[in-house]
């Protein structure tokens, strides 16, 4: 962690960064409003934030905000992650509760953040506050404790590129990308939406965690089929870490539509409807989480919702000869229904 930037009346902002030299080693202090401190984790980071206060008074006042990019870095906002805005002012920052008690602070679990790399401290009133001891407990992969223990590894130099670990950096990041994504159970985004300004990430995600979800912070909000496609394959050669994918595809094939077998494109609280080829990446991420691992007994507990949903979408097969897709949601995509490559070329592989 270091210090990124300085506002204001802020001393010994340095004291906050391990190793950090001063004549009041360990706390830093902010004076008035319009006073504030950016920390970087110097990766992302997801979790729950803790602080000393050393000293308050009746007229202190502290905010929190924050940011994955430095572009955002503000003391007046956090970039959004309840709902995207323009100026990405919707989540506004976290107000610590006023009056300012001495001692540790923690945040409250429901405004846990789900991902960033920046962390602005800021004063909010004319008094004084020193703080300390400035730490992030990282709430993903809750059921791991060495978050670098790689079951999988990967490694290719390119000597001509002016980056020659550019496809291993790659690779890493796609492999951290999946962590963060693992979540647990009842830390989901809630939907509807918090009004602005403000976030609450304390919805129950399925029905049961660790569980991988579509997003870190703004699309934390569900389990999405579509995503299995590339996070499976990740999971498995990276961590070999199978139990949030399992989680996740019984939390789909719970809401199963029992009338037609229509599966949902997104888990709860979002629970999206409408999507042929979202249904059909969960059945595609069911067959690779068996390839994977092997859970003959899972898969038994779910093959009877597997066949019926495989089933609705073999009823959409016409005299074509092609699958007609009807459940138009997709992502970024606008008028893929009817006998589009797309839809097909997922029937095929189901």
């Amino acid at each position: 962690m270091e210090v990124k930037k300085v506002t204001g009346a802020v001393r010994d902002a340095q004291n906050l960064v391990v190793g950090g030299a001063s004549s009041h080693k360990g706390s830093a202090t902010l004076s008035g409003n319009q006073s504030w401190l950016t920390l970087d984790f110097g990766v992302e980071v997801g979790g729950l934030i803790s602080m000393q206060l050393d000293s308050v008074s009746s007229s202190s006042g502290l905010a929190l905000s924050f940011t994955e990019s430095p572009m955002f870095i503000s003391p007046l906002t956090s970039d959004d992650s309840s709902y995207p805005s323009p100026n990405m002012s919707y989540d506004g920052v976290l107000h610590l509760m006023s009056p300012l008690k001495g001692g540790l602070w923690t945040q409250p679990s429901a405004t846990l953040r789900g991902g960033f790399r920046y962390l602005t401290v800021a004063s909010t009133a004319a008094g004084e506050v020193s703080i300390s001891n400035v730490s992030a407990a990282i709430s993903f992969m809750p059921h791991v404790q060495n978050l670098r223990d790689y079951s999988g590894y990967f490694y290719a130099a390119d000597p001509i590129f002016h980056d020659k670990d550019f496809l291993t950096k790659i690779w890493y990041s796609g492999a951290y990308t999946v962590q963060t994504n693992t979540v647990p159970l009842y830390t989901g985004r809630q939907v509807p939406f918090v009004s602005s300004p403000g976030w609450q990430n304390n919805a129950t995600l399925g029905v049961a965690g660790p569980i991988i979800v579509d997003g870190a912070k703004r699309d934390r909000a569900n389990v999405l089929g579509g995503d299995m496609g590339v996070a499976v394959p990740t999971q498995f050669v990276s961590t070999n870490d199978l139990l949030p994918t399992r989680n996740a595809l019984s939390t789909m094939f719970a809401a199963i539509n029992p009338m037609t077998g229509a599966l949902p494109e997104s888990g709860p609280p979002l629970s999206q409807l409408g999507s042929d080829t979202y249904h059909m990446w969960t059945l595609i991420g069911t067959h690779n989480y068996f390839l994977y691992s092997g859970d003959a007994v899972w898969l038994e507990g779910v093959w009877t919702n597997f066949t019926k949903a495989v089933g609705y979408v073999l009823g959409k097969v016409d005299d074509s000869g092609l699958m007609n897709v009807t459940g138009l949601r997709d992502w970024a995509r606008l008028g893929g229904g009817g006998h589009n490559a797309e839809g097909n070329a997922l029937l095929y592989k189901v």
